[in-house]
């Protein structure tokens, strides 16, 4: 039976004076009763029948229709916001019995209906408009139960509905709000029912027509009934399975082999009488054994990253349901009707032990056929060629030709700084940034195909220029070009004499109730509010001129509108964070050479982050969908922000953050086709955007409806961090895997 409340509306939709109610379509024939409380008069809706109307202050409106199953929404026609709704959906309402309305000006309202003596069961509706005050505190008796009480301006509203109750003479009160006392609270009720109280005949001569380990389908003859039959209750060990269904037989699967089961029918009418229940109790049959194992397996071809094979069907019993195919002891995937299976994304010249597994409906799994066979042999990429480096000032300018492809085309080109890879690219060329002034690098190149082999590195030795400045005290504070705690090149010595806010924890912020909790989102940026720095001390200058210029270049550094890095190096590490001038800088002479300072700076994110960032990726294991990654913190702050870039082939990819579990799901159906495509997610700002080819789009653009959850975010954390990349093989791309770019900071409090 289709008996619920199909829809609930508060008027904030108003479209061109039309409020539209949508709705999930109703089953043919039931009784659609739609009530509304209108702040002004309107129309009968298109194809409905107005059943019952009364106004006080506000108005009342009862419309019903008998439902021809395709209906989806209905459109009011009223040019205020101020309408509430509620759309019933019943099987027990075919006839209108009765309807009674009221006014009253306090807090409760009494009105009077008689039930018509035909009517033998059905459903009463009550619903009030009070003008002022809260409706959400009403109460109603006979049994009627308020279910929605929706407030606007002048207009509150309350729904109730329950059984139709015995006796003839019914008189119904509802109390609890408080009205305006120029203006009358109006209550209405309407009752609906059916003269039908004869149940249909029991289903007669249930029995079953077939019986395996998991499903069991039975049948029964047509019951009968006065009036007509409208479906049929399924119920297995008396819990009814859905809704009713009007076809003669029922297969229940997912069942447990060997089990008993108790399986039962009833039938039921328009007037929602059910039947006595026929029933008969059914064993599952047990099957335990397994399909025999595949025959021939062999190798039909091998290149250098993929093994094809094939083998001859098993027989079983009853029925073989699959064959699964494991590669050194990884099953590839769920089970698969076909008898071959082409194995992807291995090493070359490497050997892998495939095996092959029957399967029936039980699960019963035949003993594994197995070979071994070995990928071809083929060449890996080239050194990249004529690396050179250009140093600057803390950074390394690096440039170098194509290398040589082997096996496969290059993909990309990983840069290494002292043996540490810390970023991919595409292109000939790559700035490495944040250096320490003077001090001696390892630079590397190398390049990796698209089947993720790694040539050997090109590698140079190179010295970063030292600072034009001397430190003078630890630690060291720069913001821009200006150090404290240093001589400048002109001369200058910047003392910190004073620092409040950068090493003391910023202020604690609370936070609201989480939010997002599918993918590990939460209402506010952290725990912590905003930092504010302040930094005071003395310059001292080598002449009058030079400490006026002095003054001038601290007061021209940072404006309010700008954004800025105050970096701060002690003996140990190096932290930054991104800062604006939150007051006007400080200047005060203390003689012809000297003036103290002070400078008050605002970090919106309270994190101290490490200069420099982390470099990780995850890439589809051999012969599987998935692959991952580990970062491991070190910084103290309860969460850290990341960006994360997934580069394609893959489809229906998702990426999860253990051992929180949290994850980032596409929607269903989402493709990057190639390396070409690729999505990036900012974890710190939940902007996400899709890159694709130039000819396709020449921007990125913005990609979260790519997204099943939106916005998507979690957080790392201090200590490990493991990121799981999966998703499914795109065609035609088969010997490529899919990356997952992590790039994060250690960051403390």
């Amino acid at each position: 039976m289709a008996n619920r409340v199909a829809a609930t509306y508060s008027g904030n939709s108003l479209s061109g004076g039309i409020h539209t109610i949508n709705f999930t379509a109703p089953r043919a024939g039931a009784r659609l009763i739609l009530l509304v409380s209108a702040w002004n008069a309107l129309p009968t809706p298109n194809g409905w029948e107005q059943d019952y109307y009364t106004n006080g202050f506000n108005h009342l409106y009862a419309f019903s229709k008998i439902a021809t199953g395709s209906e989806t929404s209905v459109r009011l026609a009223m040019d205020e916001v101020r309408l509430h709704a509620v759309i019933h959906e019943r099987d027990d309402c075919p006839e209108f019995a009765f309807s009674a309305g009221g006014t009253s000006i306090t807090s409760s309202v009494t009105t009077s209906a008689s039930r018509p003596s035909a009517i033998k069961t059905g459903r009463v509706f009550g619903w009030t408009n009070s003008p002022g005050g809260s409706a959400s505190a009403t109460s109603w008796n006979l049994s009627l139960a308020r279910h929605f009480a929706p407030d606007a301006a002048s207009s509150s509203s309350a729904f109730a509905h329950g059984p139709m109750p015995a006796g003839t003479d019914l008189t119904y009160t509802v109390s609890g709000f408080t009205p305006r006392s120029d203006a009358a609270t109006v209550v209405a009720v309407v009752g609906y029912g059916t003269t039908d109280a004869v149940a249909p005949t029991s289903p007669g001569n249930l029995r079953t027509t077939s019986v395996s380990g998991t499903a069991i389908t039975i049948e029964w003859d047509a019951a009968s009934d006065n009036v007509g039959v409208a479906g049929y209750g399924i119920y297995r060990d008396g819990s009814k399975q859905g809704a009713d269904q009007t076809s003669l037989s029922h297969t229940f699967s997912g069942l447990t082999p060997g089990q008993s089961y108790v399986l039962g029918v009833d039938a039921t009418d328009m007037a929602g009488n059910r039947s006595a229940r026929a029933t008969l109790s059914v064993t599952a049959e047990v099957d335990v054994t397994p399909p025999t194992v595949p025959g021939q397996l062999r190798l039909v071809a091998a290149t250098h990253n993929s093994l094809s094979v094939a083998w001859d069907p098993s027989t079983d019993n009853t029925a073989v349901a699959g064959y699964g195919v494991y590669v050194d002891g990884v099953r590839q995937g769920p089970d698969q009707g076909a008898t071959s299976f082409v194995v992807t994304r291995l090493a070359r010249d490497t050997a892998y032990l495939v095996e092959v597994d029957a399967a029936d409906a039980m699960n019963n799994r035949s003993a594994k056929a197995s070979l071994v066979a070995t990928t071809a042999a083929g060449a890996d990429p080239s050194a990249p060629q004529g690396l050179t480096a250009a140093a600057g000032s803390e950074q390394i300018t690096l440039a170098w030709r194509p290398a040589e492809a082997g096996a496969a085309p290059i993909a990309r080109y990983e840069v290494l700084l002292d043996g540490v890879r810390i970023a991919a690219t595409t292109a000939l060329g790559y700035v490495v940034e944040d250096l320490d002034a003077g001090a001696a690098y390892e630079v590397a190149v190398r390049a990796v195909d698209r089947t993720e082999v790694r040539g050997p590195s090109a590698t140079v030795s190179v010295t970063v220029p030292a600072s034009e400045w001397v430190p003078v005290a630890s630690p060291v504070y720069r913001l821009g070009s200006w150090v404290g705690n240093a001589r400048d090149r002109d001369g200058v010595t910047w003392a910190v004499a004073e620092e409040d806010g950068w090493s003391s924890s910023p202020q604690t912020r609370s936070l609201g109730a989480d939010s997002d909790a599918s993918d590990g989102g939460f209402s506010g940026p952290g725990r912590y509010g905003p930092r504010v720095i302040t930094l005071s001390g003395t310059a001292t200058a080598p002449s009058r001129a030079a400490m006026l210029a002095a003054q001038e270049r601290l007061t021209g550094r940072l404006s309010p509108r700008d954004a800025g890095v105050l970096r701060v190096a002690e003996a140990h590490l190096t932290r930054q964070a991104r800062v604006r001038l939150e007051d006007q800088v400080e200047i005060t002479d203390r003689g012809s050479t000297a003036f103290e300072w002070t400078i008050t700076l605002k970090a919106g994110d309270p994190r101290r982050y490490k200069v420099r960032s982390l470099y990780a990726e995850a890439v589809f294991a051999p012969a599987q969908t998935q692959g991952s990654t580990t970062i491991t913190l070190d910084g103290d702050y309860p969460d850290i922000p990341a960006r994360l870039r997934l580069v394609g082939p893959v489809k229906d990819p998702v990426i999860r953050l253990d051992p929180l579990g949290l994850e980032i799901r596409a929607k269903t159906g989402t493709v990057l086709p190639d390396a070409r495509y690729a999505l990036t997610i900012d974890l710190a700002t939940r902007a996400v955007w899709a890159i694709v080819p130039p000819e396709v789009w020449p921007e990125p653009r913005p990609a979260r409806g790519t997204l099943a959850v939106y916005p998507a975010r979690f957080w790392l954390q201090p200590g490990v961090n493991t990121l799981t990349l999966s998703g499914g093989l795109v065609a035609g791309q088969e010997d490529a895997s899919p990356r997952l770019v992590v790039e994060t900071t250690d960051a403390w409090i």
